[in-house]
């Protein structure tokens, strides 16, 4: 009986070392050392092109206030409040339909769709000179969010207002992958006009930073999938419930015998 338990305990300890998080599963960028100079080649990151249902702020500048007041969707005395959620974002903000065109007062219909926005810029410029001569035009994205999910400790949807925001700031703001993320195979879903564009990215080694996900587009999904021992952990205090069990039963079969 005893040999027995402690061949049982044997088994539970091996499988408990083995699941085990090493420092080389959370170290990031791991042989980034070994890069001649210590510098890195990225590839520029790509212009985020206009899909249906974003959010776009537009504002008119012109000699002719009315015109001013008619265009712009809001009130520069309310302008503070602006943009603090995504009700406001939604209630200021002119949204491409889904024909790809936002629809302005007195102008009319633009067709931004699959345009750069400095492209819907020139193109909402083109149609507001018919009316509105030596008039600016301040076009940006509203909708700038990334999506969060899996093992981070943080988990959600995140603003983006930098034209270079990467997957390492995204992971820092939802609080850094925890202990039972798999940092070797996380996952990049890229939605676009036509198709969705999947990446997996292994945050340990330097070939991430030249990678086509490193730089992150507005709409992406980050997922960090679990390491295959978490299950094993999570089950941890049930098994520890069921080795104490076992032990417990066969020191009594013992005595008793």
């Amino acid at each position: 009986m005893l040999r027995n338990l402690t061949w049982f305990s044997g088994i539970i300890f091996l499988i408990a070392i083995s699941s085990c998080t090493t420092k080389k599963q959370l170290t990031y960028l791991q042989n980034v050392d070994s890069i001649p100079g210590g510098t890195v080649y990225f590839k520029t990151p790509i212009e985020y092109r206009i899909q249906n249902q974003d959010i776009l702020y537009i504002r008119v500048i012109s000699l002719n206030d009315d015109v001013n007041e008619l265009i712009n969707t809001f009130s520069s005395r309310y302008s503070q409040n602006m943009f603090q959620n995504e009700i406001s974002l939604f209630l200021y903000g002119y949204s491409v339909n889904d024909s790809g065109f936002v629809d302005i007062p007195t102008i009319g219909k633009v067709n931004v769709l699959g345009k750069t926005l400095e492209g819907a810029k020139i193109s909402i410029t083109e149609k507001i000179d018919n009316s509105v001569r030596n008039a600016t035009v301040i076009v940006k994205l509203l909708s700038l969010s990334v999506a969060v999910l899996g093992e981070v400790r943080r988990p959600g949807k995140y603003q983006n207002y930098n034209n270079q925001f990467t997957i390492l700031e995204a992971l820092s703001k939802a609080g850094d992958i925890t202990d039972y993320g798999d940092r070797k195979r996380v996952l990049i879903i890229r939605p676009t006009k036509t198709e969705v564009k999947t990446f997996r990215v292994d945050l340990t080694d330097k070939g991430l930073l030249s990678s086509e996900a490193f730089f992150l587009l507005p709409n992406d999904i980050v997922y960090v999938e679990p390491i295959k021992s978490k299950s094993f952990r999570i089950n941890i205090p049930t098994l520890t419930l069921v080795l104490a069990s076992v032990t417990t039963l066969i020191l009594v079969l013992s005595f008793i015998q």
